[in-house]
């Protein structure tokens, strides 16, 4: 289980097995080819480099494993991670058509508005 961090360094959320939760347990979204979609298929955003961007490419959240591409700030001490909840089965989404390319930028949004898309 991975810890997610925010701008400031500070844990927001989980990934598991491919699955993103949020700091309630609740399962949020999952990633597949390097994909972030909602569990009702809807496009989020992208994972590049360990870096959870929005679809317009701009930092969103980032993982321990990131690239320092953007100047990335040093992750706080993770909490102990959560029981997670069993997530149904993913839905197989349609890959989006158009990527923009990986910004140096964050994006203003609030993780959980992000994950609500």
């Amino acid at each position: 289980m991975k810890p997610i961090f925010n701008r400031h360094g500070r844990t927001i959320g989980w990934l598991y097995n491919g699955v993103i939760y949020d700091r309630k347990n609740c399962y949020r979204a999952f990633i597949r080819d390097g994909n972030i979609f909602t569990f009702d298929s809807r496009h989020l955003g992208i994972v590049y480099k360990g870096i959870l961007r929005d679809k317009r490419g701009q930092c969103i959240a980032y993982m321990d494993d990131a690239s320092a591409d953007p100047m990335l700030p040093i992750p706080g001490i993770a909490p102990t991670p959560p029981t997670l909840t069993i997530p149904p089965a993913t839905p197989i989404p349609q890959t989006p058509s158009q990527i923009s390319q990986a910004s140096y930028h964050w994006n203003p949004l609030k993780w959980e508005a992000f994950l609500d898309g």
